[in-house]
């Protein structure tokens, strides 16, 4: 599982990278807000499977963070506030906000690698509903569906899993890689053909849309782009 983990304090950020690293987790580090912030434009919103974030930081505050990642930039991850026990009240609001879950300072590390499996294990993509919608396009994650206006189709479960992935992320780019190792998570004995091959017969599902279209970017990945 990769995580960003915003903490300004550096002796505190080492160290919790370090100890997080070794319990298995891939770990990126941002000292302030405006760096968090950059590293999840930069590596497209599902690429952090959780964020955890310190409630006193410079240039942004946690809760300004925690606002912008949910409302503005959708992202669907796990969002753990790290926060003094005289802050505690103002956790109310960080989970108000959209954060699910928070440790008070100091901490062992046992205990935020357990608060981050279980915040995954509650919610596979945290903050998406069953239903769906993006302007006149909806789908529906239990029943693998996607509507445009009156037309309506049923996709298998991988290729409902790459278009959901593509349309919470639309105009961004997503690396092949990252694609392949979140949707292929459960089985990553199958090699990258698989995902490409799964692009095509998503492309042939959606030709009834025509308005939708799935492009590759050469050497890199693919976006999903919506036209009018």
């Amino acid at each position: 599982m990769k995580i960003l983990l915003v903490e300004d304090d550096i002796k505190l950020g080492k160290t919790t990278r370090e100890l997080l690293t070794y319990e298995k987790f891939f770990v990126d580090w941002a000292e302030d807000g405006n760096e968090a912030i950059r590293y999840i434009k930069e590596n497209a919103i599902t690429n952090y499977d959780a964020v955890i974030l310190d409630w006193m930081l410079p240039e942004l505050s946690g809760l300004d963070v925690c606002r912008l990642l949910r409302n503005k930039y959708n992202y669907q991850g796990g969002i753990i506030f790290v926060t003094a026990k005289g802050e505690l009240d103002d956790c109310v609001r960080a989970l108000n906000t959209g954060a699910d879950d928070f440790v008070v300072k100091p901490y062992k590390i046992k205990e935020l690698s357990a608060r981050l499996n279980a915040v995954l294990r509650r919610k596979d993509k945290p903050f998406i509903d069953k239903i769906y919608q993006k302007g006149n396009i909806e789908i529906n994650a239990s029943l693998y569906t996607v509507q445009c206006d009156n037309t309506k189709i049923q996709l298998r479960k991988k290729e409902f899993a790459l278009f959901e992935m593509l349309f919470v992320n639309l105009n961004n780019v997503l690396p092949r890689t990252s694609i392949f190792e979140k949707i292929w998570e459960d089985k990553m004995d199958t090699n990258m053909e698989s995902l490409d091959s799964h692009i095509y017969m998503l492309r042939k599902s959606l030709k009834v849309f025509p308005n939708i279209q799935i492009k590759s970017i050469k050497n890199i990945g693919y976006k999903m782009e919506i036209t009018q």
